[in-house]
């Protein structure tokens, strides 16, 4: 891969937050989840991820030609995760914030 053209590998953390009510879910549930989701387009090349109660937390290494363009691609990764994940339906993405 030519990383000149997509620029360089970018490091972006991002946390969930759950309902208090909501069920656990275990960490491989939410992963599947997030690599489901994921297109060429997105430049994912690594996720790491912790489940709490509270929700899970996590980083995403991804490849993009600058910081905020990085940002931008993990939100949209995130939220299409929760948009089509029943499980996670009520869960909210609370970082990275919107801009």
């Amino acid at each position: 891969m030519a990383y000149g053209t997509l620029g360089c590998v970018h490091l972006v953390e991002f946390a969930f937050a759950k309902p208090h009510d909501a069920p656990e879910l275990p960490g491989d549930v939410l992963l599947a989840a997030l690599w489901a989701v994921c297109g060429p387009g997105d430049g994912v090349e690594h996720i790491r991820l912790h489940v709490s109660r509270a929700g899970a937390r996590g980083a995403a290494f991804l490849l993009a030609p600058d910081g905020p363009s990085a940002v931008r691609q993990c939100r949209a990764v995130c939220r299409r995760a929760l948009a089509v994940t029943g499980a996670l339906s009520a869960w909210r993405l609370v970082c990275p914030a919107e801009a």
